[in-house]
């Protein structure tokens, strides 16, 4: 029989559309009906119980599903976060979200059905052991903690399978958003209570996007950020000024200001210029084909991260797919010029110990999903 993995990532579902008794400008998931049918597509039908017995089909979510990071806490986007305020902020999530709780609830409980969650960058929150409990709560299909079709992987920054497929968030690629999995939370006589170990890329969201999305709810969602800037500095001066000086101001308090609240090596600081002195935004292909390289097993590489669906396939068989993202993008590249929302997932078919992986856009009930062709 055929089993199948459905990878998705980057959805980025926040608080809801109104939160605290106000239009919440920090929501950029606005799919939700479409993503129920999504889950219930992929566990009826032929992906049901069929004569041959239940079909296996795992969802695999591929980091920065939840958006912690977009969720603010007493009206402030905290950097100093602690297991209470995480809890919280999953909280919010789920009161903002019900129907896609309640669709991967029922996901879960179908025969045959898994869930596994790989964290991203904008999910750190999954660290902390009373979030991940409070989430398998709310999918277990009897609202247990022990459910063994959930599996929030927080060890691990990504999952390899015999069948030669390997999956990563793509995060851990970036210096600005790579992230400690051996070290997740600071604990110290000089806290009140431990901490998450944020990556610069994280305070950046937390203390600058963020506010600047008050006057410009385009700004992290435009590519490439060289044109964005570029333009700004001709049509819309001085926000851009100041956005630029408060990157360099936080930049620096966070880097080279010691802080018991976080931490900054000087190599990843190092790694931090080199790469950014050369492409903001990549696209991460020559990071798939490394890995590739140095395992000739894998046949198929699956990141998300860059919001960017990509189905790259090399002449010697080799395949690297990028998910990209059910939010809005604004592409000012010639390539996808325009706004655009893209419900691209990724979908794997595994027979006879051989993976057959395609990119795929959802499109609804009638065509439930076709193959993307970019």
């Amino acid at each position: 029989m055929q089993r199948y993995k459905i990878v998705i990532s980057d959805c980025h579902l926040s608080a809801g559309r109104f939160f605290e008794g106000s239009l919440n400008p920090h929501e950029d998931f606005f799919f939700d009906n479409e993503m129920c049918e999504f889950f219930e597509h992929f566990s009826s039908g032929k992906y049901g119980v069929t004569e041959a017995g239940p079909v296996e089909v795992e969802l695999v979510i591929n980091g920065d599903f939840l958006d912690f990071l977009n969720v603010p806490y007493r009206g402030e986007f905290e950097d100093t976060i602690t297991e209470e305020i995480a809890v919280f902020k999953v909280e919010s999530i789920i009161a903002g979200h019900p129907k896609v709780m309640a669709g991967l609830r029922k996901f879960a409980s179908q025969p045959g059905k898994s869930i596994t969650y790989l964290v991203g960058n904008h999910d750190p929150d999954l660290f902390f052991p009373q979030v991940r409990e409070r989430l398998i709560r709310e999918w277990s299909p009897d609202g247990s903690i022990h459910c063994e079709n959930i599996r929030i992987l927080h060890e691990q920054d990504h999952i390899s399978y015999p069948e030669g497929l390997e999956i990563h968030h793509g995060n851990q690629f970036e210096a600005v958003h790579v992230l400690n999995f051996q070290k997740p939370i600071l604990n110290s006589p000089e806290l009140e209570a431990p901490v998450l170990n944020l990556p610069w890329g994280s305070f950046y969201v937390l203390k600058i996007v963020n506010r600047m999305k008050w006057e410009r709810d385009y700004v992290d969602k435009v590519r490439p950020i060289s044109l964005f800037i570029f333009l700004g500095m001709l049509f819309d001066t001085w926000f851009t000024i100041r956005f630029g000086f408060l990157t360099a101001y936080y930049f620096v308090k966070t880097r080279f200001v010691p802080s018991p609240r976080r931490r900054s090596r000087l190599k990843v600081t190092l790694e931090i210029f080199r790469q950014e002195s050369q492409n903001v935004f990549p696209d991460l292909e020559n990071y798939a084909r490394r890995i590739l390289d140095q395992k000739p097993h894998l046949k198929t590489v699956i990141f998300g991260h860059t919001h960017r669906p990509m189905n790259r396939v090399w002449p010697d068989g080799r395949q690297y797919i990028n998910t990209g993202t059910w939010t809005k993008m604004i592409n000012m590249d010639w390539r996808g010029l325009g706004q655009q929302f893209r419900l691209t997932f990724a979908y794997v078919q595994v027979e006879n110990g051989e993976v057959f992986s395609d990119l795929r856009q959802w499109v609804g009930e009638h065509r439930p999903h076709v193959v993307f062709h970019g």
